[in-house]
């Protein structure tokens, strides 16, 4: 048995890699943000997504439903592919060292082949055909081909809501990433101090539901004053402390569905790619919830084409 000063340098350790690991991720991220054409931000949150996507497929594994991972992440890929794509406003080609291309692409579903959508369409014929034909026991078959479908619509598809983010302006993606850090933040504060009754003991047995409030209040404020000042007028304080409390509620979801999955398939964490964070599904979790829902409300903010 550990004595408590060792557990306390290994707590010490493991807050010191979160810690560096975020160091150098949050300005990679940023940089991609504000200092790169917005392809790039969305090639970024392709990638992330894919990973997270594996990880999924690695935790239905474990959970008992053998998932067909090539058609999974080949799917996955062309739905993030044409989302990218579609949502990366003006994209200039180089053709000779006089001439380029520029490709308009915002809005107009850019990316969406009829190859990707024929794909698309038979994605849960080729998801039951593999599983069939992998030699999958008859018991996990059913399991194996819906866990391959439903990762493609649970993570590549909501991924998508943060290139429309983009486009519509990096503001927009910021507004996301505070509305979801400051819930979660005053969710850990204020369930630390304040937390005694437990929001869902089986999931997250660390969960409480005064946490779950403190971060709902916290991320409400925030979008009041983000909605007020800089990061998102375009919704005022009223629409933007809405947007702060729905947007940080399908987060919370987010987080504790990911949650339900792994105490499911017996793991702690999603992967080990993030020293101190995890995998990447556990660091976009509330994010493929969250996305989703702030793109609704700028789709409301955006006049009839």
């Amino acid at each position: 048995m550990e004595s408590g000063s060792a557990q306390d340098d290994k707590v010490d350790v493991v807050s010191m890699k979160r810690e560096l690991a975020a160091a150098v991720a949050i300005p990679i991220v940023f940089a991609v943000l504000f200092r790169t054409p917005p392809i790039a931000f969305n090639l970024l949150v392709a990638a992330v997504a894919l990973a997270a996507l594996w990880e999924f497929y690695r935790i239905a594994e474990k959970s008992g439903h053998p998932a067909a991972k090539t058609v999974g992440m080949l799917a996955g890929a062309l739905v993030l592919q044409a989302g990218a794509i579609a949502f990366a406003g003006e994209i200039v080609i180089p053709g000779s060292p006089e001439t380029y291309w520029i490709l308009h692409s915002l809005g107009r579903g850019a990316g969406w082949g009829p190859g990707a959508f024929s794909f698309f369409l038979l994605l849960p014929t080729l998801a039951a055909l593999a599983v069939l034909l992998s030699g999958v026991a008859p018991p996990a078959a059913l399991g194996g081909a819906a866990s391959t479908v439903f990762g493609v619509l649970l993570i590549p598809l909501p991924a998508v809501s943060l290139c429309y983010l983009r486009g519509f302006s990096p503001r927009a993606v910021v507004f996301l990433f505070g509305v979801v850090w400051i819930c979660d933040s005053c969710a850990y504060y204020g369930g630390k101090r304040f937390g005694k009754h437990k929001l869902a003991p089986v999931v997250s047995p660390n969960k409480t539901w005064e946490g779950t409030l403190w971060g709902f209040v916290g991320a409400t404020v925030f979008g009041a004053i983000a909605g007020t000042w800089i990061l998102m007028p375009e919704l005022g304080p009223v629409r933007g402390a809405f947007a702060g409390a729905l947007v940080s509620s399908a987060g919370q979801l987010g987080d504790l569905v990911e949650s339900m999955w792994k105490r499911g398939a017996g793991v702690k964490d999603s992967g080990v790619f993030l020293p101190g964070h995890g995998g990447f599904y556990d660091r976009i979790d509330s994010l493929l919830f969250a996305g989703p829902v702030l793109a609704a409300f700028v789709v409301a903010l955006r006049p009839p084409v």
